[in-house]
């Protein structure tokens, strides 16, 4: 276990404000995400979202930098104070829910070695970030922004590619791998963590494409059961989600009628709704989940005229918060990425949306 000297989050000048209808920074959405090697993921089509949703005013908490890339956010619920990570660079932002001026950085780019930054998750005064190909996840104090766990998986890129965070209510962090077969947990112990490869999904329902060489992302996004018995996973290049049993270590489908996710990515779930980001068409799918999580219905579709290849969300007190990667534009962190440059600055949209 590493432990750094105490910093303070850093305010952001440059950072812009705005309060819009309609923000003209949308990006295309006919450009496909890749996976780490470089072959693009196949996405089927999907119903047209809510256009009443379009018309909402969005509050847009806009990021400094031309080459931040943001993959996920966090949020802490007792003070509104979200997290935002940059793939390009690993420097990691908060913000407030609300107030876009409050935008700061929390940890700069390259501190403690991380470089990468996808995966985040907030629980218990915990920040929990995934290091993409780097093969290591960080663990950090949000009161002192002091690094508390440095966990390595011993992969490295080909070999891994650490997406999506949830924890759990025993403050395990379970971690997805978009490359290898795993789901990986740090477990506390003690003042630290102790990681694990908690699942290998060889032989279960999740069947793997191959890596690196195969067109589509595998398992990316995760969401934890407030119970603690059951996690929710996101198959992207399947547009499937699968319930794992904690206890029992084994996972089964969740059965959604056809066509009802197109290339999911980041989960949130609250009570019993679960709010799947899709990158395309650039929208926020809610579910209503049954009482064992192994079936779901689609309540509605939620999209914005400031969604640009959306990545990953958090919902606050009726607050949903989206983060916009623009991984289909010049210059993305993804092997594979299109011929138009992202808009400036990278931004993170907020809408209201009715409590579930």
């Amino acid at each position: 276990m590493k432990h750094t000297s105490r910093r303070r989050a850093l305010p952001v000048a440059s950072a812009a404000v705005a309060v819009l209808a309609g923000l003209a920074v949308t990006a295309s959405a006919t450009a496909a995400v890749p996976t780490p090697s470089g072959p693009r993921a196949t996405t089927q089509d999907t119903a047209a979202p809510d256009p009443a949703a379009r018309a909402k005013a969005a509050l847009v908490h806009a990021l400094p930098g031309d080459q931040v890339f943001p993959e996920s956010v966090a949020v802490d619920p007792a003070t509104g104070r979200f997290y935002v990570g940059s793939v390009k660079d690993g420097t990691l932002y908060t913000g407030r829910v609300g107030a876009p001026g409050d935008l700061r950085v929390f940890s700069p780019a390259g501190a403690d070695g991380r470089t990468i930054a996808t995966g985040l998750a907030f629980a218990g005064g915990r920040l929990v970030v995934a290091g993409r190909q780097t093969g290591q996840i960080f663990v950090y104090d949000t009161r002192t922004a002091r690094l508390v766990s440095r966990l390595d998986t011993g992969l490295r890129a080909g070999q891994t590619f650490l997406n999506d965070v949830a924890i759990a209510p025993d403050g395990s962090a379970y971690v997805t791998d978009s490359v290898a077969p795993v789901l990986w947990r740090a477990k506390p112990r003690g003042t630290g963590y102790d990681l694990e490869k908690f699942m290998d999904f060889t032989g279960t329902p999740v069947r793997y494409v191959s890596a690196p060489g195969a067109p589509g992302i595998n398992v990316n996004g995760i969401a934890a059961d407030p119970s603690g018995r059951h996690l929710v996973i996101g198959k992207r290049n399947e547009n499937a989600l699968y319930r794992v049993d904690i206890a029992q270590r084994r996972v089964t489908p969740v059965t959604t009628p056809s066509g009802t996710l197109n290339t999911p990515d980041g989960l949130v779930l609250r009570g019993r709704t679960l709010y799947v980001v899709q990158n395309q068409p650039g929208s926020v799918k809610s579910l209503a989940l049954a009482a064992d999580l192994g079936s779901a219905r689609a309540l509605k579709d939620t999209a914005h005229s400031t969604f640009a290849f959306p990545t990953g969300a958090a919902v606050h007190k009726g607050r949903l918060l989206v983060v916009n990667s623009q991984f289909n534009t010049l210059g993305s962190p993804a092997a594979v990425s299109g011929t138009t440059p992202p808009k400036l600055p990278f931004w993170v949209s907020e809408l209201r949306v009715p409590a579930p």
